[in-house]
């Protein structure tokens, strides 16, 4: 029974040998003549903006868009945020090259725990803040230039030193539409300041998030735009923001093996560029990372300052992950990160209530087992997001779809407790409804994101005694979606609704 698994193993070790032999033979064919320089190149200000944070992403060589799955989504494709890093901080340390600094810290927080939306796909979402700070050492040297005119001493004195830094504070979420497509949004406060002088200005940045199946394979296509918006004015003249479209895919090649991610960038200001990011998990929570980055008619430092590796390291709700850049004759950066999540991911949503609880809060059925088929969606170093889809031929909620983001293995077993609303959960539903049927989820509905999808199978005349809705409880009483009416055959027809984890659910009828 090992053997499978041994195998997989050595296949998987076999794959990341080669292609990260690929990534290094890439760099050394690069081409080694001088990169040539685009038109309007240094014609942007904040450049900042286009320095990659999260020493995972930088790694992997910035090819994150379709990879984005934790706090650094506020910066690479905030629709990573729908895929629910739940409550973590971060923090990020690039010890760039000349002296130069850059700090990255990030903040998530589940849309419910924010107030912000009352029902609905946004409020299952998630929101990221995200502060990048950018600096010089204070060693510029300041002069006047009034001896520049000078013929024999043209170089005016030193008047003292000042520096420079450049900050963003950004403000995203990204919640889930359906069950394959995530969206997001950023709005960034942007500041650059040099000695004495500042300028300010605000821009957006807009992701998505699609996951397919190609060739019996998962995979999960991203897109983004980043720095749009209005330039910053500088004195007496303004500079445009280095506006950026990112198109990625991703795809782990075995279940629990080799991720690979691949970025197309555009900046207005540069040519295109190709990002190619691999990344290994091993044993006792350790990922090797690597990853090259080449853009069109050369990269600007050399070939191999397109290269970049790291490794990750996760323990418990903790993880610590170090990146490696090199920038040719300039030096090379060392980007540092931190990451705590707080809380435990739920292990189990709320269990059929027992005899010793309220009659109150029990619904009065019997509890059915579900036929279960999961798939891995995706795999990261904190948690795995699997698709799942239940199914009985023996209940009146015939079939569920949902995803479900977890730590560790996923249940095996799902169970639900179907039949009738007590008579105080009935009493409390709008006057006018008439209820069908009512659930609670047992076992196996651990880490659900996003909404669950239902599927009803009713006799036809029950359904068509009035109009069909959904209801799920929540901590203020009864909500409602519509459900909507499919084919009927046999007598027997069909509902859909898809609505969030719930203590109660009930399908009624209005009158």
């Amino acid at each position: 029974m090992d053997m499978p698994r041994e195998s997989e193993s050595k296949r998987t070790g076999l794959a990341a040998a080669a292609l990260l032999a690929a990534v290094c033979l890439c760099a050394a064919a690069a081409d080694s003549r001088a990169a040539r320089i685009y038109p309007s190149a240094g014609t942007t200000s904040a450049a900042f903006l286009k320095i990659g944070v999260g020493a995972r992403p930088s790694a992997m060589a910035g090819a994150y868009t379709a990879l984005s799955d934790d706090a650094y989504a506020v910066y690479w494709n905030p629709a990573g945020l729908a895929l629910g890093p739940g409550k973590t901080l971060v923090f990020t340390h690039n010890d760039y090259f000349q002296g130069l600094g850059q700090e990255y810290f990030g903040f998530t927080l589940p849309g419910e725990e924010t107030g912000l939306f009352k029902s609905g796909p946004l409020a299952r979402g998630t929101l990221g803040l995200g502060l990048d700070y950018f600096y010089t050492p204070k060693d510029m040297e300041r002069r006047s230039g009034l001896n520049e005119a000078d013929p024999l001493v043209p170089i005016s004195p030193v008047e003292g030193k000042f520096s420079a830094y450049d900050m963003a504070f950004s403000a995203a979420y990204g919640f889930s539409y359906g069950q394959d497509l995530r969206l997001g949004a950023a709005l960034k406060f942007i500041r650059q300041s040099i000695d004495n002088e500042a300028g300010n200005t605000v821009a957006l940045d807009l992701g998505a998030l699609c996951d397919f199946n190609w060739l019996d394979r998962q995979f999960t296509a991203g897109f983004a735009v980043q720095n749009f918006g209005p330039g910053i004015k500088f004195v007496s003249r303004s500079f445009d923001l280095p506006l950026t479209f990112r198109a990625g895919i991703s795809h782990r090649i075995y279940q629990k093996g080799l991720l690979l991610s691949a970025d197309l960038v555009k900046p207005i200001d540069n040519y295109p560029s190709l990002a190619v990011g691999l990344e290994h998990p091993l044993p006792g929570g350790l990922a090797l990372r690597t990853g090259y980055r080449y853009r069109q008619h050369g990269n600007e430092l050399g070939a191999w300052s397109g290269f970049s590796a790291g490794l990750g390291f996760v323990y418990d709700q903790f993880s610590f992950d170090y990146a490696f850049s090199p920038f040719g004759d300039l030096g090379s950066a060392h980007r540092v990160s931190l990451a705590f999540r707080f809380g435990v991911p739920p292990k189990a949503a709320p269990k059929p209530p027992t005899g010793a609880e309220p009659a109150a809060e029990r619904v009065e059925g019997a509890t059915l087992n579900y036929e279960v088929t999961r798939r891995p969606v995706k795999i990261s170093n904190l948690s795995a997001e699997f698709a799942v889809k239940a199914v009985s031929g023996q209940a009146a909620l015939s079939a569920m779809e949902f995803r479900t983001r977890q730590r560790g293995g996923a249940e095996q077993r799902l169970e639900v407790l179907e039949g009738a609303l007590p008579p105080g959960l009935r009493s409390s539903l709008p006057k006018g409804f008439t209820p069908l049927a009512a659930w609670q989820l047992g076992s196996g509905f651990a880490g659900v994101s996003g909404d669950i999808s239902m599927t009803f199978r009713f006799l036809e005349p029950a359904v068509n005694y009035g109009e069909p809705w959904l209801f799920y409880m929540t901590s203020s009483g009864w909500r409602r979606v519509p459900a909507e009416k499919g084919g009927c055959d046999g007598g027997v027809c069909e509902l859909t609704g898809a609505v969030p984890l719930s203590s109660h659910y009930a399908l009624a009828v209005k009158n």
